[in-house]
């Protein structure tokens, strides 16, 4: 009897068959060869197509049972590891009706940081122990805001290992775990995050059925079994985010467990009970495989989006067409600890998260023509992913997280040892690592989540390390090159800091700009219907008609009010005030950002009517459409949320 285990990446999927008697990895197979492409229409975006991943799975799977002559009848359960934090829709046909907007894709940032600071960063972390940030949850917002059409026709949406048990086993569900890394769990309340949803507009029936991580989801449907070459109703017993995955794979499972994975991104994945405080807004804190409302078990995730995705970046564009990475290995080692001054930063793949969201690109900086090579390059790198590693467990350690050893799996960058050599001597602590993956993982978790095991614990803890660096005593070097790179990292992020700014300011100064030119452009127009006047009035001819005409005229022109209003526009729109209100609701009008000031200012109903030239019934209206426009809570005074937003304009 066998396990089959998948993991659904964004580089490739890989399929793993394991001894469900002995527990051996028979075969890993993963397709495809070269890594999977990204769809990004826009900087920032990052999609991929669902049918895709399906279309490779499938392949995947008749390819490890072919090689390896398994009878499908002998496979007892799947297990799915997935890429988090993904979006899928689909129609009641169960059709997809765009591509997945992925876990790198930073499009939904600002709604995310938007509803954190509506909502209140307070009641986010209480609640769901994160922002919303760039979470499955602001996605799905981005989607309706952006693509109503589209959003008008989901039936459901879903995680992408959510996707796949639903093309396994032709029905939809989820997981606590799942809905937890979408923002969609709420920890404190045990239940569907209803107020987030209630917030975004969404209707809670978009939300799939819930079902528990270790369980069996569903049974091969025959038009799977026809595609995969895997028999009719072999069960669907397991499904996890790649992360948490791999944490159990490495047997991280309990309280004060670290793990740490460096694939497409870098992560460090550690295990707490509820009563754990961290810094939740650089750390995601997501319900572990093991959670349950009972025994809360929360994974902290520290995420370095641009991690490996910049080394293989190098190997593509920078490397010889026939360089391996070994042979890149080879090359760098030949170079001192430092790279001789070169510095790489690994952040172009979207928002991170431990800069509070900023997104500063990636940078090389100091190559020197005459003296450095492709082996300081590579050095460069691949310290420069070390160090972010470093730089991201530091913010766990300031956390309170207790760190003594990492586990690794034997595989993506930590098959590097000058790699994990830099991580253990700058953090002081022992690195194990496991010749696991997450597919692997995922195929021995199936068989505790069908019932074949009695304890994943147990299962899991019969894996050992084939491998451990440990920290030295003299690593001089090593803090010398980290404090180095850190101190021009400081210099970036103030970068980043100043740039965002002086965007306020520019979309303050373009709208001052065409305010400015309306306002020349009357002028002239008040000018020459001053001359054709003044020549009219010089004509002779029929009295009355020429009086008519100026009449007529002077209605073209503009009077007192109409310049005043026009500098009062200008004068608003200067206010700090305003200018914060107005990037934070971009869908405000001119009028509604003049009855906020008055708000602001604790006007009355009555005297905001008569500065607006309307009637009683007029500015009520106008201010109720005011407080949807914002999506103020009923109970929440609008006074009170104005003075919140003035402290954050400040």
């Amino acid at each position: 009897m066998y396990l089959l285990g998948y993991d659904i990446g964004s580089s490739s999927i890989k399929t793993a068959l394991v001894d469900a008697k002995t527990k051996e990895v028979v075969d890993v197979v993963q397709y495809p060869d070269q890594e999977m492409e990204m769809i990004s229409r826009q900087k920032g975006w990052a999609e991929q197509q669902p049918e895709l991943w399906w279309r490779y799975l499938c392949i995947g799977t008749k390819t490890i049972l072919e090689k390896n002559k398994i009878d499908p009848t002998n496979i007892h359960s799947i297990g799915i590891s997935y890429q988090m934090h993904g979006l899928v829709v689909v129609n009641k046909e169960h059709q997809v009706l765009r591509p997945a907007i992925i876990w790198c894709d930073s499009r939904a940032v600002s709604i995310g940081d938007r509803a954190c600071r509506l909502l209140g960063s307070e009641f986010c972390f209480d609640n769901y122990k994160n922002s919303p940030g760039n979470f499955t949850a602001s996605k799905l917002k981005w989607i309706k805001d952006n693509e109503p059409d589209i959003f008008e026709k989901i039936h459901k949406i879903m995680l992408p290992g959510d996707f796949i048990a639903m093309k396994l086993t032709g029905h939809i569900s989820t997981t606590i775990s799942g809905l937890s890394e979408g923002i969609l769990w709420n920890f404190k309340e045990k239940k569907l995050a209803t107020r987030i949803l209630d917030y975004y507009e969404i209707d809670h029936s978009l939300i799939p059925e819930v079902l528990p991580t270790f369980s069996v989801s569903g049974k091969l449907s025959p038009e799977a079994s026809e595609q995969t070459g895997l028999a009719i109703d072999t069960m669907v017993a397991y499904r996890a985010g790649d992360q948490p995955n791999n944490a159990m794979s490495l047997n991280v499972l309990r309280p004060g467990e670290i793990a740490a994975t460096c694939g497409t991104s870098g992560v460090v994945y550690g295990v707490v009970d509820k009563s754990a405080t961290v810094d939740t807004s650089k750390i995601n804190a997501f319900a572990h495989v093991n959670y349950t409302k009972k025994n809360p078990r929360i994974g902290l995730l520290l995420c370095i989006n641009g991690a490996g995705i910049q080394y293989s970046w190098l190997r593509k564009q920078i490397a010889r067409p026939d360089r391996s990475y070994a042979d890149m290995e080879r090359m760098l080692e030949s170079v001192p600890v430092g790279a001789e001054g070169v510095l790489i930063y690994p952040f172009g793949n979207g928002a991170e998260r431990i800069f509070s969201n900023q997104n500063i690109g990636s940078h090389i900086r100091n190559i020197e023509f005459n003296r450095h090579s492709r082996a300081h390059i590579y050095r460069a790198a691949i310290e420069g992913v070390a160090f972010a590693f470093v730089y991201g467990v530091n913010l766990l350690k300031e956390s309170g997280l207790e760190i003594k050893k990492i586990r690794v799996g034997n595989d993506n960058m930590f098959q590097s040892e000058v790699f994990a050599k830099t991580i253990s001597r700058l953090l002081g602590v022992d690195i194990e690592v496991y010749n696991t993956t997450g597919a692997v993982g995922a195929a021995l978790a199936s068989g505790y989540g069908s019932g074949h095991y009695s304890s994943i614990n147990r299962v899991m803890s019969l894996i050992k390390p084939v491998k451990q660096y440990s920290p030295v005593q003299d690593a001089s070097e090593y803090f010398k090159a980290y404090r180095y790179w850190c101190d021009n990292l400081d210099e970036l992020l103030k970068d980043g800091e100043s740039d965002s700014h002086t965007a306020d300011i520019k979309e303050l100064v373009e709208k001052d700009k065409v305010i400015a030119q309306q306002n020349m452009m009357l002028a002239r127009q008040r000018k020459m219907l001053e001359e054709v006047k003044n020549q009219l009035s010089s004509l002779d001819g029929n009295r009355h008609d020429l009086s008519v005409l100026n009449k007529l005229l002077d209605n073209l022109g503009m009077d007192d009010d109409q310049t005043k209003n026009t500098s009062d526009h200008i004068n608003l729109l200067s206010e700090p005030f305003i200018s914060y209100l107005n990037s934070t609701f971009p869908d405000l009008s001119f009028e509604e950002l003049k009855m906020c000031k008055y708000l602001k200012l604790k006007f009355t109903t009555k005297e905001i009517a008569e500065k607006l030239c309307l009637s009683y019934r007029g500015a009520e209206t106008k201010r109720y459409r005011l407080r949807r426009k914002m999506n103020i809570s009923n109970g929440i005074s609008i006074y009170r949320f104005l003075e919140n937003i003035v402290a954050e304009a400040r």
